[in-house]
């Protein structure tokens, strides 16, 4: 896993839930996939904020260093997957941290 460096303020924490960050670009093939699997996503883990970023709407520099290609995930910081993972162990990762929190 690669780290991200956020700018002051824009922090990977949001109210002490964890963030997975889904970058994709018009024009890429697997982002539709990736739209897909971030509305699967969504509400299954209530401790995660899934947000999908436009990378193409996104100003220069600032995306985080680490997404070189997209689609990209970053969850709280940290790279996971360029491309699209598979989603039996993204679901296992997202559910791990959810347990972790009791």
């Amino acid at each position: 896993m690669i780290p991200v460096t956020f700018e002051p303020g824009q922090c990977c924490h949001t109210g002490g839930m964890n963030r997975l960050d889904i970058y994709v670009a018009s024009g890429c093939l697997g982002c539709r996939r990736a739209r897909e699997i971030a509305s699967s996503l969504q509400g299954m883990y209530p401790d995660v904020r899934v947000e999908v970023v436009d990378a193409d709407g996104a100003p220069e520099g600032s995306l985080p260093e680490s997404v070189v290609a997209v689609p990209a995930y970053v969850l709280d910081g940290m790279l996971i997957s360029l491309g699209n993972p598979n989603p039996a162990t993204l679901r296992d990762q997202l559910a791990a941290l959810t347990l972790g929190k009791t």
